[in-house]
């Protein structure tokens, strides 16, 4: 599928509101001059982190779950005293998760609310950024815009008792009415696509010496959220994120949770002892306390090597090959020594994808043109800034692929391969194809961001390395033990 296919469907998927179905999608595609068979349209909306699958092939976008739907947060004791907030991961999942925090667009009671810098401790920050899970909450928080040029480096020594980030003023969203500790902000997305949000001031009702409706409203919200929550965890598992996670709770019980009396997600966190942040590989996820998450579960005990191995070539897309030829151009253009497009293929398909003549030689063409359409616009300058940690993106790639293929078509079960371990190799795997992705948007980068680039591969080399001997030991042991001779 080519980028411009795949950003017409995006662009579709993010802007539909209504319920629509296989056929009405495809019609819309065909009159925009897609081609593109149904099966296809069907896998890709069935692999979209945009559409939900309902029934008799009618799907939904998250722009349609969640326009328009309730949801809430507690401002702090500090951000009331500041008189500003902080979005965080509070309007997770309602928002759209392209949107960083920072870019989010508020309107309150009195128009508009400007967003402007404002600091605040690092411990207020780490909470409200704490759903973006283990090893993505300091990133969020140091790459915000209002946080200056600091080096994300810096994190792994010592953090700041104090950061400065993107905030918006609680007088423009509370208009003529005077927030108080207790009362909450209540929201609506307004435009999904854009990022815009409804923001009002929801007074407490009561006084603090006697329990009012809405709190026992509010305690029967964190029960249905609990329990829906424990439901997702068997049905679907642990997901690719805390996001996604959300998301489909959110989903599944909207008329009990998208309410105007509510909860939010941080203060479920702290008001229930069954479900709180549990280590998932490398990440976190929000998971049942003590308890490990399994590689696999309910969720996917079907999961076969084949499906496996399927998983991991639906990454292999045609962006993926034009960084690999960017990396083989930038070789023949620096003299280093050469190879052919044929030992290219070889290196970027692990030797367990099995291709017939006819494939093979249909995937050398598609890669000649290729190489001769990027070499024609090639910039040896701008692409000699990031072509040393490209290649050793891809040479991580190719060995963490070659992995998890091997597994995949090894016709063993994969119950029997070490849990852990398999779950950092799917993460290590998706981390790299993300940081290749972004990677090849840049042009030319500052010193801090080579830095960061730097340690999050040395981090992903040596935890590739940590894992690969028990893998490969494991998948060498019960390949013996499944050898039978025949006497």
């Amino acid at each position: 599928m080519s980028n411009n296919v795949s950003r017409i469907i995006d662009d579709y998927l993010k802007a539909q509101i209504d319920i629509f179905t296989l056929d009405e999608f495809y019609k819309i595609l065909k009159y925009q001059g897609v081609k593109i068979s149904k099966s296809d349209l069907a896998d890709i909306l069935e692999a979209s982190e945009f559409a939900f699958s309902l029934s008799d092939r009618h799907y939904i976008t998250r722009a349609g779950v969640f326009t328009g739907r309730w949801f809430s947060f507690k401002p702090t004791r500090e951000e009331i005293k500041t008189g500003r907030i902080i979005i965080g991961h509070r309007c997770m999942p309602f928002i759209n998760p392209e949107i960083a925090p920072d870019d989010i667009q508020v309107f309150g009671d009195s128009g508009l609310a400007e967003s402007a810098p404002a600091v605040f401790s690092m411990n207020l920050a780490l909470d409200v950024f704490a759903l973006f899970g283990q090893g993505y909450e300091i990133p969020y928080i140091f790459n915000d815009k209002a946080n200056g040029p600091k080096e994300l480096t810096a994190a792994l020594y010592a953090l700041p008792p104090d950061v400065t980030l993107t905030s918006w003023p609680l007088d423009i969203i509370c208009g003529k009415n005077k927030i108080a500790y207790g009362d909450r902000i209540l929201c609506r997305i307004l435009d999904w696509e854009s990022g815009i949000v409804r923001m009002t001031l929801q007074k407490t009702t009561g006084s603090g010496m006697s329990i009012s409706y809405d709190d026992i409203e509010r305690e029967e919200w964190y029960e249905d959220f609990e329990n829906g929550l424990l439901e997702t965890f068997d049905t679907y598992g642990p997901m690719s994120s805390i996001e996604e996670q959300l998301c489909y709770l959110y989903l599944e019980h909207q008329e009990t949770l998208c309410r105007k009396i509510c909860g939010s997600a941080e203060e479920f966190l702290r008001h229930t002892r069954k479900i709180g942040f549990m280590p998932y590989g490398v990440e976190s996820r929000i998971w049942r306390t003590n308890e490990q998450i399994p590689y696999i579960g309910p969720w996917n005990s079907h999961l076969s090597g084949l499906d496996l191995a399927h998983e991991i070539t639906v990454f292999f897309t045609p962006n993926l090959i034009d960084i690999y030829l960017k990396d083989f151009i930038f070789n023949e253009v620096s003299g280093h020594p050469k190879e052919s497009l044929e030992e290219l293929a070889d290196r970027i398909f692990p030797e367990t994808l099995v291709f017939t003549p006819a494939q093979r030689k249909t995937l050398l063409l598609n890669m000649k043109k290729r190489h001769d359409i990027l070499l024609s616009n090639y910039n040896h300058f701008s692409d000699i800034t990031i072509a040393s940690a490209r290649r050793r993106m891809l040479e991580l790639f190719s060995k963490a692929s070659g992995m998890l293929c091997s597994i995949g078509t090894s016709g063993l079960d994969i119950k029997i391969f070490p849990s852990q371990e398999m779950v950092v190799l799917m993460q290590l795997f998706a981390q790299v194809v993300r940081l290749m992705s972004e990677l090849d948007g840049f042009a030319v980068r500052e010193d801090s961001l080579d830095a960061e680039i730097d340690l999050s591969l040395c981090g992903m080399e040596d935890t590739f390395s940590e894992i690969h001997g028990v893998l490969q030991q494991a998948l060498e042991v019960n390949t013996f033990k499944s050898i039978k001779i025949k006497k």
